[in-house]
């Protein structure tokens, strides 16, 4: 079954973003991760304060965790904390 994270993200330094994407795209794929999309939020009911999001799909669990805590990942986290406020959700099995 597949594993989702959910990202939710206000943009902080567009440049530090873009470095962040550019190195943690190809990251995503090694570990058998799709975008399945991205963009701005439209909120349906409550108030969220970070205005943008994505969801990434992978094979499963063991494979999200795997990417997320590689050290090719983990070294993207100067940029991505620098180019945005975020949060990292992962659901399913």
């Amino acid at each position: 079954m597949s594993a989702f994270v959910v990202v939710e993200l206000k943009v902080k330094d567009s440049a530090a973003k873009e470095r962040y994407s550019a190195a943690a795209g190809p990251i995503i794929k090694k570990f058998g991760g799709e975008f399945l999309v991205s963009g701005a939020w439209e909120a349906l009911a409550g108030e969220t304060g970070l205005s943008h999001g994505a969801i990434i799909r992978f094979p499963n669990r063991v494979s999200a965790l795997s990417w997320y805590q590689s050290d090719a990942y983990q070294s993207t986290l100067t940029d991505r904390s620098a180019g945005m406020e975020c949060t990292f959700r992962l659901i399913g099995a």
